[in-house]
């Protein structure tokens, strides 16, 4: 088939490691970090490297060093990903209250890379929330807040593929003012506060990291549509 899969990869003792290490910083930090590195990938993004007729190669032999800009994408992608399934599944002992709690801790990241803008890192980690490692943990689910349960099923639903990811591709149209958590009184967004970080950082004040699977699919279809 035409449709792009970014899969996690496999995880390993260091990506395990980097989980637990990673989720030691406050969630807001966490997100920051991934936007920057995000931003740096897709700045590098050559856009030739995208293109249908290109990608869709890529898994032959003789390819295997097509399109690094693109690769380079992915595999950001996918360690994340894995780093998330990582930091949930890694210690054996940890009780599902305590997994629970893990889970919250990405939840609340991804709702800062939605504030951000950054659809990758966010769609990396809704990947890794609803991949069967972690979404079949139902006991741990059941320990995780109402609110943040609600927060998971909202940015979930950005990524619908109902009209052809109608609502992402519309969110990346629009221009939006930065926010910050919601007010949980009355649910309405609040400026978001600039960080140390972001001072020091403009480009997280502005632009968008859009998540690259949805227009490499419809660049291999439109390529399979004119062969």
């Amino acid at each position: 088939g035409s449709k792009v899969n970014l899969q996690p990869a496999e995880e390993d003792t260091e990506t395990s490691g980097a989980a637990i290490d990673l989720l030691s910083f406050p969630p807001q930090d966490v997100a920051e970090q991934l936007t920057l590195m995000d931003v740096d990938l897709f700045q590098k993004l050559q856009s030739c490297h995208c293109l249908g007729s290109i990608w869709s190669q890529r898994d032959k032999k003789e390819n295997r060093n097509v399109a690094p800009s693109v690769r380079a994408t992915v595999a950001q992608f996918n360690a994340v990903t894995a780093c998330v399934i990582a930091s949930v599944l890694n210690d054996i002992q940890l009780k599902p209250q305590q997994r629970a709690r893990v889970l919250e801790k990405w939840i609340c990241i991804a709702q800062h890379c939605r504030f951000l803008r950054n659809f990758s890192s966010l769609r990396a980690i809704l990947s890794a929330l609803q991949s069967n490692p972690l979404y079949r943990l139902k006991r741990t689910w059941a320990s995780v807040s109402r609110d943040n349960l609600n927060i998971f099923h909202k940015l979930s639903d950005i990524f619908s593929d109902e009209n052809n990811h109608g609502m992402s591709r519309e969110i990346l149209t629009k221009e939006e003012i930065p926010l910050r958590r919601t007010n949980s009184a009355r649910n309405e967004p609040r400026p978001l506060q600039r960080s140390a970080s972001q001072v020091r950082n403009p480009r997280l004040l502005q632009g968008t990291v859009p998540y690259l699977g949805t227009f490499l699919t419809d660049l291999i279809i439109l390529d399979t549509a004119q062969e």
